[in-house]
């Protein structure tokens, strides 16, 4: 029986499991060949200052990841984003949680909160500098200042959104708080905060990468200010794909866990096999 349900199994399912380079969509891969020859093109009938080649920047990644600064820098960043991000979720989930149990608290915060999406990114930098005079403390300033108004408003939906039914039926069985955190309140908001953690991950490095970039002395900010000092597109492009990077393996990372603990949802929901 069971090989006849194998057997079953739509075509485009079996050549999935049965190759592992068939998961890479080839959309994707024709575009970036395309943007890469393009660019290649272009380099070869334009300045190298403004488009290196694909063979000189290839050249330079090699000589910036090679050196310990290079992956110094790599490190400080990355972690920077990865920790001051952390450090902002707590602190706004937390927040969300009061609002959504109590309005007066809800009247009192939600204001603030209003007040701070109103102030730019660049507002906030600005602020850190003038304020801090560690460059670290203006960087973690920065980076939970920015990602805060997220998480906040995504952790209060989601625990509102749950419907009443499923917390009378919790209430009936008269559960510990550990136990309705676990039972009731992770599983309701754990998609809501992955959903904002993906979002968050692109602005949190915006914002580092703005922070380091004005008042930092370490991290690839200042890669970054230091080639444009020197006019080098080669470095800058480099370091643009580390960022790019980052990115990527972090949403590969929060893929890992959207899979572990949500892998009773289905993996297209409306939309059909193509």
């Amino acid at each position: 029986m069971s090989s006849l349900a194998h057997s079953n199994a739509p075509a485009p399912q079996r050549a999935r499991q049965g190759a592992p380079w068939a998961s890479v969509p080839w959309e994707g891969a024709l575009a970036i060949a395309l943007m890469l020859a393009a660019w290649e093109w272009a380099s070869r009938h334009s300045t190298l200052m403004f488009f290196p080649s694909l063979a000189q920047i290839w050249e330079t990644a090699g000589e910036q990841l090679s050196s310990p600064e290079g992956w110094s820098s790599i490190v400080t960043t990355y972690g920077r984003i990865w920790a001051y991000l952390l450090v902002s979720f707590l602190a706004s989930s937390l927040l969300g949680a009061a609002v959504a149990g109590n309005v007066h608290v809800e009247r009192f915060l939600v204001p603030l909160v209003e007040l701070k999406q109103g102030i730019p990114s660049l507002c906030w930098v600005l602020f850190a500098i003038l304020w801090f005079q560690d460059t670290e403390t203006r960087i973690a300033f920065v980076v939970v200042t920015s990602a805060l108004p997220a998480f906040f408003y995504q952790a209060r939906d989601a625990l509102r959104g749950i419907p009443r039914d499923w917390v009378d039926l919790v209430q009936s069985m008269r559960p510990t708080v550990w136990q309705k955190v676990r039972i009731l309140w992770w599983p309701a908001v754990l998609p809501s905060l992955l959903t904002v953690w993906r979002i968050n991950i692109g602005n949190a490095t915006r914002v580092t990468i703005m922070a380091e970039l004005l008042g930092g002395m370490t991290g690839i900010g200042h890669q970054l200010r230091v080639s444009q000092e020197m006019f080098r597109m080669d470095q800058t492009i480099v370091w643009t794909a580390v960022l790019v990077l980052f990115v990527i393996l972090s949403n590969q990372v929060l893929s890992g866990f959207e899979r572990h603990f949500l892998s009773y949802r289905g993996q297209d929901g409306v939309r059909g096999d193509v």
